[in-house]
């Protein structure tokens, strides 16, 4: 058994009176390649975030492999403080890194690394994002709604640059193709806890379904129970 990169297990998250995440659970190990789905305001990024150690949790347990590298693209980069495209792409490089290369994606993204940050589209803006993010290649990528804003060339270009990395992936996404192409595994959060199949998302609405219409069914007996 591969032994994981990244645990989270009972995690809880409360925004005001409302409890966001109540136990949720998520396990990544080497090229793993999960998509997180629920509905709208589930709690797929703030769970994302708190595995890529950018939110803390109010309880549960985060446990990362050490020495293991992460890298989380946000839905809303922030790219003030920096000159130039190059510079924000170029500013998680580590050491051993190949500084070239955030040069060589920003060109295959359709930037020339001279622009002004402060002046781009909301495209341009995430292309660059992408650019930062992928300058290594650490040992898990977490990417919140990596195709937004992109057009159909740039999310082919995103989806073939992420099946050949040795990464292990957490996906956010509402791009169904883009989700049914790269995942190998589908995470659901629903009322604030995660359950999990090991299949891609192309066999999450079908098990999704039947999930409910059991629960409907288990309802209903205890109801008649009840009563």
């Amino acid at each position: 058994m591969i032994p994981p990169l990244l645990i989270l297990r009972n995690i809880t998250l409360s925004l005001g009176d409302t409890n966001l995440l109540s136990g949720a659970e998520l396990i990544v190990s080497k090229r793993d390649r999960i998509c997180l789905v629920g509905r709208n305001g589930s709690g797929k990024s703030t769970l994302l975030k708190i595995a890529a150690g950018q939110v803390e949790a109010d309880d549960g347990e985060r446990y990362v492999e050490p020495g293991a590298t992460l890298r989380y693209l946000p839905q809303e980069p922030n790219l003030t403080g920096y000159e130039t495209t190059r510079a924000y792409a170029e500013g998680e490089l580590a050491p051993g890194d190949d500084p070239h290369r955030a040069q060589y994606l920003l060109e295959q993204l359709g930037l020339t690394g001279e622009e002004n940050p402060l002046t781009l589209s909301g495209g341009e803006a995430r292309r660059c994002a992408i650019a930062r993010t992928l300058t290594s290649e650490p040992d898990i990528l977490f990417l919140d709604e990596p195709t937004n804003h992109l057009d159909l060339p740039a999310i082919e270009w995103l989806e073939n640059e992420l099946k050949n990395s040795r990464s292990a992936l957490v996906l956010v996404s509402h791009d169904r193709r883009f989700l049914e192409n790269l995942s190998r595994r589908t995470v659901w959060l629903n009322m604030g806890v995660t359950q999990q199949i090991e299949k891609s998302f192309t066999a999450f609405e079908p098990w999704r379904d039947k999930w409910f219409e059991q629960e409907e069914l288990n309802r209903h007996k205890l109801d008649r129970k009840i009563a």
